[in-house]
């Protein structure tokens, strides 16, 4: 192994980075299948075998209008929670959508300007029947906002999962 590969083996790359927004991405998943569960309020493996079967945009779509429904049921409605709910479920959209961009493109590998090594993600997408391709230039801080978005988007969903377990067990809140 070259001297430069065991200087930089601590520094998270580019790489490194697509890797860990994945697997970050997997626990917001996680997240939203415990909604789920919480909000049909039935056995788990009835839920899970729901859950398996829905991609990832219809779990969230599922949840937003679960979420609504179950404010309704435990008391008067409150459009602010819902529309809070429903914020963050487009969040979640987009996140769910750069999760794609990133799984389904090519990489490249590339050194900036000031001799950063970095990627070039390529992707290809088809729009009114014309191809258009995207081009982004990825360095480890790139994913800086993206980390960001993730942790706040998982700290949101904590707080609707709390106040759903709240409504569902309102006795143990004394």
């Amino acid at each position: 192994m070259p001297d430069d590969d065991i200087c930089t083996m601590n520094t998270p790359t580019a790489h490194h980075q697509i890797g860990k927004f994945i697997v970050m991405f997997q626990d917001l998943e996680a997240a939203i299948n415990e909604i789920l569960i919480l909000l049909v309020n039935v056995d788990n493996e009835s839920v899970l075998i729901l859950i398996n079967e829905l991609g990832y945009q219809q779990r969230l779509n599922t949840a937003d209008v679960l979420f609504g429904r179950f404010v309704d049921l435990n008391g008067e409605s409150k459009l602010q929670i819902k529309a809070e709910f429903h914020k963050l479920i487009c969040k979640l959209k987009g996140l769910g959508e750069r999760r794609n961009v990133l799984v389904h493109s090519k990489y490249m590998p590339w050194i900036n300007i000031e001799g950063l090594a970095g990627l070039i993600r390529k992707n290809s997408k088809f729009r009114k029947g014309i191809r258009e391709q995207e081009e982004e230039e990825l360095l480890p801080e790139t994913f800086t906002d993206d980390f960001h978005e993730l942790a706040t988007a998982l700290e949101e969903i904590e707080s609707f999962r709390l106040n759903v377990i709240d409504g569902l067990y309102p006795e143990a809140q004394d």
